[in-house]
């Protein structure tokens, strides 16, 4: 699950500007030469009484250090911690104000200290994030850009500086997959994207969004979120693997049989792809009623982007219903990719 491009670690005193999509599933940030990867996962660090420099070297950048404590995230969290102890972003909190936008946070320390290996000394350096929110928690966003915007100090096991965030851009969460498109990589407007009504739909782990773009403005009415996503599959596909062999099963095992169809039962395996194909009728239903009913029959709708991590679970239905369906390259990476180029676009503006 975890990726990260290894470079040379930023120089003191410079700017990095980070599209930052911190998905319920899983984190993504971009800058000009990264891209890291991680689940949106952490708990509260245990003493490890073997391996700790193996481990340190498998998971770089997994373990940081603030306020509250330290704590294991992404996959060392998942791969160390019991499922008891794992604390996960999910839909809106009952206080999103704190509760959802202090692990945002948390999740950001870690993906800048994993964008900045290697810079020790607590040296400044000056961050300006693009990033999203559900369609339906933009509500959220002036939180969350307060919650983001100043200095932090990043401490992980593979870093430890002073991140001064200076300007944060929130936008609904499927937005970046339309700059993906429709802006490049340099912030220049891409004169190859024709398309006048451009919709998309963020497949995720948590929710499905749809963001409707009407030749550059947002359409409020024919955009929003709905509370499912993959973990419905997963959680069906869980609940089976526990019936059959009377034990939980763990994420990563869950995860693969939902992508792969089969199951290692003692060295053998066995195949689920009948269970799977029945744990993903909650979602393909889900995001084909809330398609249904922010577009009708999409026929105004010129191109369907088609994003997030569990895009490629429902493009077949998808595309039956709307024919105009592209799915997107990437597909997981591409919010965090468009963010980054209206993050240029806007420095292209001033």
């Amino acid at each position: 699950m975890s990726k990260q491009n290894s470079k040379k670690p930023a120089l003191p005193g410079s700017t990095v500007t980070m599209g930052l999509d911190i998905g319920y599933g899983v984190v993504k940030a971009v800058t000009a030469d990264q891209v890291v990867m991680f689940p949106s996962v952490m708990g509260h660090a245990r003493e490890i009484k073997f391996q700790q420099e193996e481990m340190a070297r498998r998971h770089p950048g997994d373990q940081m250090t603030d306020e509250d404590g330290d704590w294991f995230v992404g996959d060392l969290a998942l791969a160390q911690l019991p499922p008891g102890e794992l604390l996960r972003l999910r839909g809106r909190t009952a206080n999103e104000s704190t509760m959802g936008n202090a692990f945002r946070l948390r999740l950001a320390k870690v993906a800048i200290g994993k964008v900045m290996q290697g810079m020790w000394n607590r040296d400044i350096v000056h961050i300006r994030i693009a990033t999203g929110l559900p369609t339906d928690h933009m509500r959220d966003a002036a939180q969350l850009k307060a919650s983001l915007i100043g200095q932090h100090l990043i401490k992980t096991d593979t870093a430890e500086l002073i991140a001064n965030v200076s300007e944060v851009m929130v936008m609904p969460q499927p937005y970046g997959t339309i700059y993906a498109n429709t802006l490049m990589e340099s912030g220049e407007i891409n004169r190859q994207h024709t398309y006048r009504r451009t919709g998309v739909c963020d497949v995720g782990t948590y929710t499905v969004d749809l963001a409707l773009d009407d030749e550059g403005e947002f359409v409020d009415a024919e955009s929003g979120s709905v509370e499912s996503g993959v973990y419905t599959a997963q959680e069906r596909i869980s609940a089976a693997l526990e019936r059959d062999y009377r034990e939980k099963m763990p994420f990563k095992i869950v995860e693969e049989v939902l992508r792969t169809g089969i199951f290692h039962a003692n060295g053998q395996p066995v195949d689920y792809r009948e269970i799977v194909e029945e744990a993903l009728a909650p979602l393909r239903s889900a995001t084909l009623n809330l398609m249904s009913e922010k577009w009708q029959r999409g026929t105004t709708v010129d191109v369907v982007y088609l994003s997030g991590g569990g895009a490629e679970l429902v493009v077949k239905d998808v595309r039956e219903a709307y024919p105009q369906t592209a799915l997107v390259q990437d597909a997981q990476l591409a919010n965090a990719r468009g963010y980054l180029n209206y993050a240029r676009f806007i420095a292209r503006q001033s």
